[in-house]
């Protein structure tokens, strides 16, 4: 399949989002829709999250009309955002599998890719507990795993040794194996600086644009029909829509494949408690699941969890937490590390991961049509693999689908120097920076050291970002220890003023969010 050269050759792609007016600023709402009636688009991504926006990264680096399509107000609001932050190893994955290859190649290049990113990542290393004599048994086993599957750079450690490493740990701790490359990272800025790249070099993203169905699917040109009555004519189609994924294929008539929401619990410490490990500890993984963890954050807190619940198909919003959900957190990782039983707790979240009867890593190239690519089942490593994931799904296309792409040689690979996050490299702390803007001396999320000079600069970012969440994952403000319980208002009237919108009109999330209800605004009047 001959791609045209339709790339805008040096010009970045557009971004824009589908609300009715006055829900975001006038300059990135979607009204016009002469690009969609331009030539068709080489390949439309369905489905923003980090694996998305890691195709569309990898895409822009070759000559092709690019566009993604989300039905979210924000890239990675799905499956992305609530994670275990982790960039894997692999160690632990089923040796031989696809996961593990993509794992293990992509941890290799972590560390550089990082840095083109602008994503802070920290290496801590990870060491698997054992507490009695029958897992101490099992950590060969692992450790012999981690060896088939590339990673080894491990050992095994004594009781005395782990106790040396982690104080805290319980003192009834037999051993562990300990994974040195193991390492943690902001999860939300992988995936918006993944987009922001692909927008530089021409790719373009469209927001809260829901798929209806797909047409002409056996023809040259296939045509993506969203939101009831835009259509988006393109030659490819990929399919990784996450949770949503089954409900996109069924547009196009995909073979079947059965997937379900698996819903992790997730309890955050507060900062104060951060001294108490080192590493991130792991409890030895069962068939299921690899257990509840404990991990420090890039952000300073402690993180603990995921349980693993499977629910029905279709639970896609099931995102609550329980009581019995984070009753059992606490139990498994108060065993690991008593102490944490005496520290503040400052959220509790979940996240849904895309569970694959069919197995994990489930793509299919041609899926019933030529050029559809249908890809599912990317659980708790999608993360990790993104970006080599996408190279596999792209070869795949050239292999099965006779896909013929040029590179382009003026395509960029990173973010500026100035894309690192405030709270990584606080603006306030370099005199020149404060100087030539008093706003980053001027506090507004004060548990993170947020000023109104970072939440300007997220504001005014490629993306364009116009709700509080979206603010949120770029800032870390209302993050914090109050949770935004002081800083939530002005957070809100910051992105008001900034997209010239009347308060009642702000959103956590996009339409539907509204911080003030529709019954508050009718008494107000």
């Amino acid at each position: 399949m001959e791609l045209k050269n339709t790339t805008k050759s040096g010009q970045a792609g557009w971004v824009r989002y589908c609300c009715k007016e006055g829900d975001c600023n006038e300059g990135v709402r979607f009204k016009n829709t002469d690009p969609l009636n331009e030539e068709p688009y080489d390949i439309a991504i369905i489905g923003a999250g980090v694996v998305g926006c890691a195709l569309a990264y990898e895409l822009s680096q070759y000559q092709s009309r690019v566009i993604l399509i989300e039905k979210a107000f924000d890239v990675g609001e799905g499956t992305s955002k609530a994670n275990s932050a982790i960039i894997h190893t692999g160690f632990d994955a089923a040796a031989g599998s696809l996961e593990s290859e993509l794992v293990s190649s992509a941890s290799r290049e972590w560390p550089d890719m990082a840095q083109k990113l602008k994503v802070p990542m920290v290496q801590t290393g990870a060491i698997v507990l054992a507490f009695s004599e029958d897992q101490q048994k099992q950590l060969a086993a692992i450790q012999q795993k981690s060896v088939d599957n590339g990673v080894t750079d491990n050992e095994i450690l004594d009781a005395t040794t782990v106790r040396k490493l982690e104080p805290n740990v319980n003192p009834n701790v037999r051993g562990g194996l300990r994974v040195p490359r193991e390492s943690i990272i902001d999860p939300f800025a992988v995936s918006i600086a993944f987009a922001e790249v692909a927008l530089s070099n021409g790719t373009d993203i469209l927001f809260g644009a829901e798929v209806n169905s797909i047409t002409e699917t056996d023809q040259s040109v296939k045509t993506v029909h969203v939101n009831k009555d835009l259509k988006i004519r393109c030659n490819i189609i990929i399919n990784v829509a996450g949770l949503w994924s089954r409900a996109v294929a069924d547009q196009y008539k995909g073979e079947a494949f059965h997937i379900n929401p698996r819903r992790g619990q997730f309890l955050l410490y507060d900062k104060t408690c951060r001294k108490l490990i080192e590493h991130i500890l792991l409890p030895i993984p069962t068939k299921k699941t690899k257990g509840k963890l404990i991990a420090p954050t890039i952000f300073g807190n402690i993180l603990t969890g995921p349980t693993a619940e499977d629910l029905p198909y279709g639970s896609n919003d099931a995102n609550d937490t329980t009581q019995e959900g984070l009753e059992e957190i606490e139990a498994s990782t108060h065993q690991m590390c008593p102490s944490l039983a005496d520290q503040p707790v400052i959220a509790a979240y979940a996240g849904l991961r895309c569970n694959c009867q069919e197995g994990s890593y489930f793509i299919r190239f041609n899926d019933m049509h030529p050029g559809i690519v249908t890809v599912t089942g990317i659980r708790s490593t999608g993360l990790t693999s993104s970006f080599m994931l996408a190279r596999y799904i792209i070869d795949g296309m050239k292999e099965q689908s006779g896909l013929n792409l040029i590179r382009n040689t003026k395509a960029k690979n990173s973010r500026d120097e100035s894309s690192w996050p405030g709270w990584w490299k606080p603006p306030y702390e370099n005199e020149d920076k404060l100087a030539s803007c008093p706003d980053y001396g001027k506090m507004i999320c004060y548990c993170e050291n947020i000023s109104s000079g970072e939440l300007r600069d997220a504001l005014c970012s490629p993306l364009s970002p116009q709700t509080t969440d979206a603010l949120k994952r770029r800032t870390r403000a209302h993050m914090g220890r109050c949770q935004g319980f002081n800083c939530g208002v002005p957070i809100i009237e910051t992105v008001r003023d900034h997209s010239e919108i009347p308060m009642a009109s702000v959103t956590k999330r996009g339409p539907g969010s509204n911080w003030i209800s529709p019954q508050v605004q009718k008494e107000a009047r």
